[in-house]
């Protein structure tokens, strides 16, 4: 029986301290693993101190480089999948041409277009506008892919009804939690204090939700609690963000930390106060499997669980938002209620026993009917011709006009 070699072309060499995508994309990778497939990464970008020891084969790969087409041809994999649409851009129709039999996936982490086309609504003030130049390049490259990966149930039925994609072509993976925890084990009500967020800043939805915090709800619920601080962690803090930082009120701006379980901890109330946003969110996943109370907004909570089993009124309005936290910091009754509330949400729609099988036979049928597969996909198709690859055609005129640079340089 032939090896299977799954090759991962990452966007960014995964940082699972830093973001919850990071995270998702080595549970995917290790999924792979276990299903007997020789994993391997490729990325572009430049690696950095705080990427993930995976135990995979990595490779530096570059954009706009035939280098790339020998390197694939050599590796042989026979599944390759996109981290997020522009990796597809960038890299699918090489893969395409050098590796024909491969199954190709896209994860698109989450559905960017949904969370772009929030963001500009929010921003505007005008009606939410799903059709977008961002949502014709991702749906393109999903059309063009064997099989995508969502992270958001909800978002897979957006695709469906708004874009008209079939069941076919979508397959539901939410995050993958191996072992539930128990929260007798982990601390209490009163061995935690102040309020914690934590998200990375690289993340646009993040930095929103950390302004708007800061000016619109942390005054009245600095009010509604005095003396009570509020810890907000992040990879790639910056200025801007830093210059939140209140140490009279005690609102305090920190970079990254390196065990998000372990902070989470040490405090009574997780905020999750998001105004736009898309896919599961990593921030209230890590609240509930650290055992702490998680308030969030209905964008949060959003794919998360369902909106009546929270255990308290999801709103973006900032003073209700306020008043729910203080409710669960001053009431043990109401912080445990909530706590195992979250306990349940893992139970009913995040157990990797749950989801793993089903996926590696998804993976399976397709490579086992590849041809038919492909057949019916009558739009992926069409965006393969000639006609349709634009992506394709200003890669290999960049590479040309490198080349032509480096030869007049030398020639200098």
């Amino acid at each position: 029986m032939p090896e299977k070699k799954a090759l991962l072309i990452a966007k960014q060499w995964p940082e699972p301290t830093s973001t919850a995508a990071g995270r998702r994309t080595l549970d995917l990778l290790d999924l792979l693993a276990e299903a007997g497939y020789k994993v391997e990464i490729g990325c572009p970008a430049q690696p950095t101190p705080f990427q993930a020891k995976t135990g995979y084969a990595e490779h530096q790969i570059e954009v706009n480089a035939s280098s790339f087409d020998d390197w694939v041809r050599a590796l042989n994999p026979s599944l390759v999948i996109y981290d997020r649409f522009m990796m597809e851009e960038q890299f699918g129709w090489r893969v395409r041409e050098q590796c024909p039999a491969a199954v190709t996936v896209l994860d698109t982490s989450d559905f960017h277009s949904l969370r772009e086309a929030r963001h500009q609504a929010l921003k505007s003030g005008q009606p939410l506008n799903l059709f977008h130049p961002v949502a014709e390049r991702e749906i393109a490259a999903i059309a063009r892919c064997d099989l995508t990966i969502m992270i958001s149930q909800v978002e897979v039925d957006l695709l469906k009804r708004h874009f008209c994609l079939p069941d076919w072509q979508l397959h539901y993976l939410p995050f993958l939690v191996r072992e539930i925890p128990n929260a007798e084990a982990l601390p209490g009500f009163a061995e935690r204090q102040h309020l914690v967020m934590i998200g990375g800043f690289k993340h646009a939805p993040n930095r929103d939700a950390t302004i708007w915090f800061a000016q619109q709800v942390w005054p009245h619920l600095h009010s509604m609690l005095p003396g009570v601080e509020c810890h907000i962690y992040g990879a790639y803090s910056d200025h801007a963000m830093h210059r939140l930082s209140d140490p009279v009120t005690g609102l305090r701006v920190h970079g990254r930390t390196e065990d998000a379980l372990a902070t989470l901890a040490r405090y009574r109330v997780n905020l999750a106060p998001l105004r736009f946003g898309a896919g599961q969110k990593g921030k209230i996943l890590e609240g509930w499997l650290s055992g702490t109370p998680t308030v969030t907004t209905p964008v949060g909570a959003e794919s998360m669980a369902p909106t009546d089993t929270w255990g308290y009124p999801l709103s973006d309005d900032p003073i209700r938002f306020a008043q729910t936290v203080a409710q669960l910091y001053q009431h043990k009754s109401d912080w445990s209620a909530v706590r195992d509330a979250g306990i349940r949400a893992l139970e009913n729609g995040f157990l990797y026993r749950a989801y793993a099988g089903a996926f590696i036979q998804r993976l399976e049928e397709i490579a086992a009917n590849l041809e038919a597969h492909r057949n019916r996909n009558i739009w992926g198709r069409i965006l393969r011709r000639s006609e349709h690859r634009a992506e394709e055609f200003m890669s290999r005129w960049i590479e040309e006009k490198n080349k032509r640079a480096d030869d007049s340089i030398q020639g200098s």
